[in-house]
């Protein structure tokens, strides 16, 4: 655990599964993390992002399977694309809903609120003890996943892998601040 906030957002790094162990957020740890992501800037309140907890990790292992099958994938890559599935205690899509007609919030604005929402649920997990990573690719768009999870206008933005650090999982490596990130204009 982290003594602050900023510590913890200053700290944070992506640890992928081979990295994470059990337990996984419970339901609570979650609903809580909900609560950061919708607190995330969101001109005209659209909530472009929802959150999917994956439950039957199984089946979205053959969600996989079967999506990098259909993708051309040999049986090598097919195991490979179910096992990413399977590899962490626990598995969350981000899904987005970004309305393209929207007069008023451009669609870079509304992806902007879906990686804020994201970075915030992540980032409340964090700080509740749980690491994870952001992952994306050709898995978002396998067929079986997008009907599963996507209603009509909806796509899946990435899947968050979460679990608990394991004791030999990198560290926080100390980020430079360069001159070029922040500047000001007078």
């Amino acid at each position: 655990m982290h003594d602050s906030v900023l510590e913890c957002v200053t700290l944070r790094r992506s640890l992928g599964a081979k990295y994470l162990t059990t337990p996984a957020p419970s339901k609570e740890d979650y609903a809580e993390a909900l609560t950061w992501a919708i607190a995330a800037p969101d001109h005209c309140h659209l909530s472009p992002a929802r959150f999917v907890v994956i439950e039957e990790r199984q089946k979205f292992a053959d969600f996989f399977e079967a999506g990098a099958l259909a993708d051309g994938a040999d049986q090598e890559g097919a195991q490979r694309a179910r096992s990413k599935a399977l590899k962490a205690p626990a598995m969350v899509a981000v899904v987005a809903k970004i309305d393209e007609h929207n007069e008023r919030v451009p669609t870079y604005e509304q992806w902007m609120t879906v990686g804020a929402a994201t970075s915030n649920f992540l980032a409340a997990l964090e700080l509740k003890g749980f690491a994870g990573k952001i992952v994306s690719g050709s898995s978002t768009h396998y067929r079986d996943a997008v009907d599963a999870l996507c209603k009509k206008g909806e796509v899946i933005a990435c899947w968050i892998m979460l679990g608990t650090a394991k004791p030999d999982a990198p560290g926080a490596e100390v980020r430079s601040i360069y001159d070029e990130l922040l500047t000001y204009f007078s």
